[in-house]
């Protein structure tokens, strides 16, 4: 038996079946088993440690946003940067002129409307002389 280093021997148990299904498929592909397991092995590996690699990307990342949003550590509101959906409007608080809009007050009273002129000449706030 030639004994190589960077080889070793695995042994290990399956099901009858599925033995007997892989010598099948080994015969049919003229492919070495021992060449599909390693393969498949192969692929295996590499899939696990892209997935334990993605696993620690988001643990990482996950424990990143636990820090920055740590209620001694809050994030800083940047005011550069609009706000989403928040639209530009001609009124600036840095103005002078700027009056807030003006608010109805009781003496506003519409109640004295003429609704009874048919005409509408007269209906508002009685006759327009």
């Amino acid at each position: 038996m030639n004994t190589n280093p960077h080889h070793s021997s695995i042994t290990f148990y399956c099901p009858i079946h599925l033995k007997n299904s892989f010598d099948e498929l080994v015969k049919f592909k003229r492919i070495s088993r021992t060449s599909i397991i390693n393969t498949l092995m192969e692929q295996y590996v590499r899939s696990e440690f892209k997935l334990m690699e993605e696993d620690t990307k988001m643990v990482t990342f996950i424990n990143d946003i636990k820090l920055r949003s740590h209620k001694n550590n809050p994030p800083k509101l940047n005011r550069n940067i609009p706000i989403r959906n928040e639209r530009p409007t001609k009124w600036s608080v840095e103005e002078d002129d700027y009056e807030p809009p003006m608010i109805p007050s009781v003496d506003d009273d519409l109640s004295k409307d003429n609704w009874d002129d048919i005409s509408g000449l007269n209906r508002l706030f009685g006759s327009l002389k």
